[in-house]
Order: structure tokens, then sequence, then C-alpha cells
């Protein structure tokens, strides 16, 4: 035995040492199979040896971390030891054939199909029942609300143009009874400040609570925008801003210049 763990340390030289000359400079065949035969005993003990309770031999807390399995080698080739500390492992490792990791990758790829497929399932529902919404809305069967905020150069889709325009849920809406001051662009300076202060007015007055969209005659003007009046409570909020100063009563043709007083 001491021979054998001589030779895993490489001194070759001293397992045969005092044996005598020429035959005590390399190792011959016997010891070779003497080898042999320590590496399988030695692997045959390993099922014992690994049951074994090593806690209760060594003091308390002393940490023992065994090998992942290991193998021999000698002049004559290479023996790999049965079992081995880590055999359990190294059985696992060997056991996940390509069949069986092709396995594996296509089942990932079919949950995560799969998980499109209900994201894009609920994202088509989600935009049919936003437009069922916004079409009763449009026919003025129930209040709505939003949150709007002013409009910028992101895609619009509840934001305020100006005080008697807004997009609503992707939809751009022309308040029908009213008409505002001009903000896209002014033509003078009194018109620009009159405009933004009926933005931000009909900003506050569509924000505060539900309202509902009333049609009129023509469902659209000439630019494609929905007409409606916005009413709360019975109350035109277009009304609001006219009580303001902010907006003037609009029943089409031609608008009035803000830029003189009236």
């Amino acid at each position: 035995m001491f021979d054998f763990m001589r030779l895993l340390g490489g001194d070759r030289a001293g397992a045969t040492r005092g044996r005598g000359g020429a035959r005590g400079a390399q190792p011959g065949v016997l010891l070779q199979l003497r080898l042999v035969f320590y590496g399988v005993l030695l692997g045959l003990m390993m099922p014992v040896i690994r049951q074994i309770d090593w806690s209760a031999l060594v003091p308390p807390g002393l940490k023992i971390e065994w090998p992942t399995g290991f193998g021999i080698a000698w002049p004559a080739g290479h023996l790999r030891v049965p079992g081995g500390w880590g055999w359990g492992a190294d059985a696992a490792k060997t056991e996940a054939s390509p069949a069986a990791v092709a396995g594996a990758a296509a089942n990932a790829g079919a949950a995560t199909a799969a998980t499109g497929a209900l994201a894009t399932a609920a994202g088509v529902a989600s935009a049919a029942s936003s437009a069922a919404a916004l079409a009763s809305a449009l026919s003025g069967g129930k209040a709505v609300s939003a949150r709007f905020t002013i409009c910028g150069h992101a895609k619009r889709i509840d934001c305020m143009v100006d005080g008697d325009t807004f997009w609503m849920a992707g939809t751009k809406i022309r308040i029908a009874d009213i008409d505002t001051p001009e903000t896209h662009p002014p033509r003078c300076a009194r018109e620009a400040r009159l405009g933004q202060a009926a933005t931000v007015k009909m900003q506050a007055l569509l924000n505060a609570a539900p309202f509902t969209l009333v049609p009129i005659k023509r469902d659209v003007d000439r630019y494609g925008r929905k007409l409606r009046i916005v009413r709360r409570g019975g109350e035109s909020l277009g009304e609001v801003l006219v009580r303001h100063g902010l907006a003037r009563h609009y029943g089409g043709g031609k608008r009035s210049p803000w830029c003189t007083v009236f």
C-alpha cells in the first residue's frame, strides 16, 4: 500500500528502493499488477467508505471536503477507479446526453413561446376592450375619464392640443360648442396668453371627474376630428370656459379673430 501511495506521488524509484540494482530502477510487471489490484480494491471499498459518518470521527468545527473522483496513471496506461467519492455527480453528468439537453432546450423554447402567446392574447384583449370602451364613450353611452397631459412630441394618447381639442385613447376630439384661441401658432401675444390659459383650464376640467361625450349631427369635421360636446352633470364644460372669457360659443362657420378685444 505504501508503494502504491508513493507511486501516486510520482516517487517510482522510492517504491522499489532496496530491492536491487537493475530491478529497482523501473517498476516491473508485478508492480504494475499490484498497483491495479490496489486500485480495484480501493474502488470496491468506495461504497462502504461513502456510507461512513465521518463527521463523528473529526473534532467539532472541522470541515472535510471529499474529492469528486479520481484516476490512476501508470506506465502501461490509465485506470479509472470505479465509484469514487463523487461517483453520483459524475454519473449524473455522464447521463446528461445531447438528446436530453436538446429536449430540455425544446421544452424551454415551448414554454417561452407559450408565454409570448399568452402575452399577445392579453394585449389583443386589452386593445379590444379599450376600443369598445372608446366607442361607447363616443356614442354618449356612459361617462368616461382619463388623465390628460399637454401634448408634446411623443405619441398622443390622452393629452390636450389646445382649449377646444384633445386626444383621448388615441382619438382626436374637437369640442363642438366652443372656439378657443389658437396656440399652434397664435397670431398675437394676447391670443397666445388666452390660448395657454384655455388649454390649462380645460385640462383641469377634464381631469376633475368623469364626463360624457355627447354626439352632434356631424360625426367628424374636415380634419377627421370627432365632434362632441363635453358634459358633466348636465352642464357643458365648454360653457365653463365661455364664462371665464377663455372661449366663445361656436356653431360652425367662420371663426372670429382673437387678436381684437371682444
